[in-house]
């Protein structure tokens, strides 16, 4: 069942592909800048590149008013056994100023609530900047709780395991 927001045809929802990779990076630049978040382009383009051929990590897609692409949103998956199991998270979020208040950011969560549904999640999860007020304000009205914890993260090395040869079963000489 589409959303309200697919439906008109003021703004819609587009999945974004590698096709849509350099407008992307465009927005998540705005993004960065706007909630002052170091950006990091190789690692980002990496990372959305990825999450672009890899649908089974998430998705992204491209907030369209009127035709046009005025922001983005990403969603990931993960597993969270305090809720039950699958969970999603609301990695980005982005709307050009002039597009905010418009009813777009609560018709774009509608789209990804309904795909992550569909997809078995039991909780959808996203982070606020300290100090975004308004942002803090409209998830609270939109049903997301804010918990008394704080995020941190830690980079770390990639290291790919090289995989053990595998034993291949002869015949033992002398058998028949």
């Amino acid at each position: 069942m589409p959303s309200r927001f697919e439906k008109t045809n003021q703004a819609r929802l587009k999945r974004a592909t590698s096709k849509d990779l350099s407008l992307l990076m465009g927005f998540v630049r705005e993004y960065y800048t706007f909630d002052q978040i170091p950006f990091h382009e190789v690692e980002l383009r990496q990372g959305l590149t990825l999450l672009l051929n890899e649908q089974r990590l998430g998705g992204a897609w491209l907030v369209l008013h009127q035709k046009r692409p005025v922001g983005y949103i990403v969603v990931t998956f993960g597993f969270d056994p305090e809720f039950g199991g699958r969970q999603a998270t609301v990695t980005e979020f982005y709307l050009q100023p002039e597009h905010r208040g418009k009813g777009l950011a609560r018709i774009a969560l509608e789209h990804v609530e309904e795909f992550v549904s569909r997809r078995g999640v039991q909780v959808l999860d996203l982070q606020v900047t300290r100090g975004n007020s308004r942002a803090y304000d409209f998830y609270k009205r939109y049903g997301f709780q804010p918990h008394d914890r704080i995020p941190m993260s830690k980079r770390l090395e990639v290291r790919t395991l090289a995989r053990p040869a595998r034993r291949r079963q002869g015949r033992k000489l002398g058998a028949s």
